[in-house]
Formats: structure tokens, C-alpha cells, sequence
């Protein structure tokens, strides 16, 4: 990986890193399968009301932590309070939820004061930790932020910060063992240096972009590979990831509309899709993915077109002076200052040269990730970012869209999405959240607060003794004995992986 988790707390540790590490020693009450479909998981079955208000789960019998405690209703109870506190930069997905009543060791009701339809879905997401500890006076940070206490199918046992992390088989897990008794995650930051271990043979599998695949590593030579056999091979996933520059809208002049527009006509999206992702990336109209049930054809993007780029500079009030744009009566120029991470520098650059193109003064600003989040854009100290967005299977946003959304950096502020976020929660069933995500998606593309760059696809490569790095669906043939299986591939690559988690089968992977 090019990157370590910050924390295995599941409240504090909420980058890619910390989430990817989290889905290998954490189990829900339920979990998506590899067709994004939500099935039971640390609940043996779950029932909800006709009216939506009421949640029943049934808990497994003989559940058991990573550590052999006994997991109970009352370990359900403390994590999904711990979800929907204000310590939680989630609560807003709990926060329908009314009371918890606890009916045996194994049997829990949720009521809920109003329907809420992506419950259900966040609960895949919820980590379920024992009691002891998230009752203690740090909810027990100090000792699940790197030496976790999960229900998963691996368990960490060592960690050295900035080289690895060593995940084995948990020996009580609640479903079907993993298939590798030990996984080294081993901390490579640089893309690059990564791609040489790839072809080197000193990894086996990790993620690459598609220009490192399509220019080096879909010919690179490993040293045990035969010269008729491909010595590596890669599994392409539709991305649920959107990489953006997005504006503080706080701030003049990227609270006004033109100036957004302007700046949207002026980059050349398919250029960086093509260039910096070899291709493997879908040119967004919006944060929804392709792959999502809610995702609308008809939401429109701005176009590239340079010329119209600056028109709208001089609708927004500004006169060209020499190579600058300035407004009548301020003699600062039009400027802009990108913040971003070395993962996203080079595209951040390019961004930079296109507005620079049409007059705009831009400059690059590198930051370690924690130090942007949390100086920056939590802080709203920025004009805008080169950042990025995972999507998950259920298309509720409002943490990221909602007014007072915890990652809502951007700081829209808009009653009409706020009522389209609500209108979605509440509704009866799943055909009828269609519609407030569809007027959404164009909301988004109309005004802008992000400019939608691209959408990369999920690569993984992988040495070719291993299997299931991509989970093929068994079937049965017609005609044929029921024994009989064919493989039906490319299932799971179009519908992708949940928020695109490069280890989303790594319980699976074996040689």
C-alpha cells in the first residue's frame, strides 16, 4: 500500500488507510457481498418493520472478539452509541435511531423516531467493540487505536510504524477462516518505488494507478516467470472514488458561480483521465459512480472550452491586463491556491497549468494528509483542494453534502440539498430515493462546488499463483449436473468494490 492507517479506532481513523485496515479485523451486524448486495453477518438474521421504524437483530450464537471474549447484545448497544455520539464524525447516520432495548445476550431492538433507509447500509459500516473498553473514560482509545479488539477475519498482532503492519487469521471468527494464515501490509508511499517491488516480485499484490500499469508493469518481466507465462496479472474494478478540485465556498471570488464555471471550462478532464490514469477512469458529471443503483444519466458537466472560460471571467466582472485578471477597484489579481497531497501532486499541477492557460495565477501547495485535513479544511483555511471522495454501495451523502455534514469542506450551504439529502432518508423504499439523488446529482453539476475530474478505476495487480484477487460468481450450467460450475467473470468489476477497498476479498486471496 502507499499508505498506513492513522488510527483503528473507528471513530478517529477515517482515511482510506485507517478504513481499508479497519474492514480486515472489523465485522458488522450485516456486510455487502461481492455483488454489493447487504447479507447478515455478526447478526445470524435481522427483520424491520413495515413502517420502518423498528430493526430486530438476532446476534450468532458463540460470537467471539479477535481477543476470545464472548460478544453480546450489550457490546451492540455500547458501539452503536459510540456511532451516533457526538465523538463520532458519523452520528449523523445514527441519529434517527430513538432507543436501543437489549432482549437477551443475542437479541437487540432499534426503534427509530422516523424512517431512515440508509440504515440498514451504514450498519455494515458500524464496528462492533466490546463494552468494557468503549465504556472506560477515552471509550478506549488508548488501546484500539493500534492494537484493535474486531470481529474480522484477520487480527493484527504487530505494527512498525512507516514499514508494516502483520495481520493473522483470527481463530474465532464467526464465518469461513481465511484462506492465507498471515497478511503483510507493507507501507510503500511512493507509486513508483512500489511498481519496481511489483515487478521485482517483492510484493504480491497491491493497487496501481493505470498508467503504471499500462506503461510498465502489463510487460514487467518478474525474475521467477517463465518467458510464455504473463508474470503479472491485474484485476480492473469500476471506481466508487471521484478526485476533484473543490472551492471554499466561503470565500470570494469561488463562492461565485462564474468564477466555478470558468474554472471548470478551463481544465481538460479527458486529457487527465487519459494522461494520469492511462485511461482507466470515467470522466464524472457528479460524485456518483457509475456502479451506483442512484447514479443519473442525464446530469451534465460543464465541458472543456478554454474560450468560454474566459468569457465567464469577464461576465464575473474581471478585465484582462496584461497576462492577469483583475476587477475594477482591486488591485489583486486573480489567484488560486491548490492544497494537496503528494498522492494527487501531479494532477494538482496539471490542473494548475490549465488555469494558468487562461490567466489565472495558480500555485501547488504539497501537505502531508492529516496536516491538510485537519489545518486546512476542516479549519476552512484554504481557496480550494485536490482531493478525493469514496463512494459506498448506498448513495446517502449528507456528511459529505449536508450543511452541517463533517466533511462537507466545500461548506455548501444549501437548504435545497439539505431537503433532497432528507427527502432520500425518508422515503418509502428505494425506488422512490431515486428521484431527490437524480435532482442532486444535477444540482451538483450545475453549481459546481467541486469541479468532477475523474473517477479511476480500482487496479490490483497481482502475481499469478494467486487467486481470488477478483471474486468470480459460480453458477450453475442449464443442462448440466448441479455439480457443474462456470465461472461468470466480470461481475464483480462492474459493480466495483465498497469505497473502493483494495482488500475487499483479501479474507479470500490464496496461492
Amino acid at each position: 500500500m502507499v499508505w498506513e492507517p492513522v488510527s483503528f479506532n473507528p471513530v478517529r481513523g477515517i482515511d482510506s488507510g485507517s478504513y481499508t485496515a479497519a474492514s480486515l479485523v472489523y465485522d458488522g451486524l450485516v456486510k455487502y457481498d461481492r455483488t454489493m448486495t447487504l447479507k447478515p453477518a455478526l447478526a445470524e438474521s435481522y427483520a424491520i418493520s413495515d413502517d420502518g421504524l423498528s430493526y430486530r437483530f438476532k446476534l450468532r450464537p458463540n460470537l467471539r472478539f479477535s481477543n476470545g471474549e464472548p460478544l453480546t447484545a450489550s457490546d451492540v448497544k455500547a458501539s452503536l452509541l459510540l456511532g451516533a455520539s457526538d465523538l463520532s464524525p458519523f452520528k449523523s447516520d445514527y441519529a434517527d435511531i430513538k432507543t436501543i432495548e437489549i432482549e437477551s445476550e443475542r437479541d437487540i431492538l432499534v426503534k427509530l423516531a422516523r424512517r431512515c433507509q440508509p440504515l440498514i447500509s451504514r450498519l455494515a459500516e458500524l464496528r462492533i467493540l466490546p463494552a468494557s473498553l468503549l465504556n472506560s473514560s477515552d471509550h478506549g482509545n488508548q488501546i484500539i487505536s493500534r492494537h484493535p479488539v474486531g470481529t474480522g477475519p484477520f487480527r493484527l498482532v504487530s505494527w512498525e510504524s512507516g514499514l508494516e503492519l502483520v495481520f493473522e487469521r483470527n481463530p474465532y471468527y464467526w464465518g469461513a477462516p481465511a484462506q492465507s494464515d498471515r497478511l503483510i501490509w507493507r507501507v510503500v508511499p511512493d507509486r513508483n518505488v512500489l511498481a519496481v517491488a511489483l515487478a521485482r516480485g517483492e510484493v504480491d499484490v497491491a493497487p496501481v494507478d493505470g498508467r503504471i500499469w499500462k506503461t510498465f508493469l502489463a510487460n514487467a518481466k518478474l525474475p521467477q516467470a517463465s518467458k510464455n507465462k504473463a508474470p503479472l496479472k491485474v484485476a480492473v474494478f469500476n471506481g466508487n472514488r471521484t478526485v476533484y478540485l473543490g472551492f471554499n465556498l466561503e470565500r470570494e471570488p469561488w463562492k461565485e458561480l462564474l468564477i466555478r464555471q470558468a474554472f471548470a471550462c478551463a481544465i481538460d478532464r479527458k486529457a487527465i483521465a487519459d494522461v494520469f490514469y492511462g485511461g482507466y477512469a470515467v470522466i464524472p458529471d457528479s460524485d456518483f459512480p457509475v456502479t451506483n443503483w442512484a447514479f443519473s444519466k442525464e446530469t451534465k458537466h460543464v465541458n472543456y472550452d478554454p474560450h468560454l472560460s474566459r468569457q465567464l471571467i469577464e461576465q464575473a466582472g474581471y478585465r484582462r491586463q496584461g497576462k492577469f485578471w483583475l476587477q475594477p477597484g482591486n488591485a489583486k489579481p486573480l489567484a488560486l491556491k491548490i492544497h494537496t497531497i503528494k498522492d494527487q501532486e501531479e494532477v494538482a499541477q496539471a490542473v494548475a497549468d490549465y488555469l494558468t492557460a487562461v490567466g489565472v495565477i495558480c500555485e501547488v501547495e504539497t501537505m502531508e494528509y492529516s496536516t491538510v485535513r485537519r489545518s486546512f479544511l476542516q479549519k476552512g483555511r484554504f481557496d480550494a483542494v485536490l482531493w478525493s471522495r469514496s463512494f459506498g454501495p448506498d448513495p446517502e451523502c449528507s456528511i459529505v453534502w449536508s450543511s452541517k455534514g463533517p466533511l462537507n469542506f466545500c461548506r455548501l450551504r444549501s437548504k435545497e440539498v439539505d431537503a433532497l439529502i432528507n427527502s432520500a432518508r425518508l422515503a418509502a423504499n428505494k425506488s422512490e430515493r431515486k428521484e431527490p439523488y437524480r435532482r442532486l446529482q444535477s444540482y451538483l453539476a450545475s453549481q459546481l462546488p467541486w469541479v468532477f475530474l475523474a473517477q479511476p478505476q480500482l487496479l490490483i495487480a497481482y502475481k499469478g499463483d494467486i487467486e481470488n484477487v477478483e471474486i468470480t460468481e459460480l453458477d450453475k450450467q442449464k443442462g448440466q449436473k448441479s455439480t457443474v460450475l462456470s465461472q461468470q467473470k466480470g461481475q464483480q468489476s462492474t459493480v466495483g468494490l465498497p469505497w473502493d477497498n483494495p482488500v475487499f476479498n483479501a479474507a479470500e486471496w490464496r496461492r
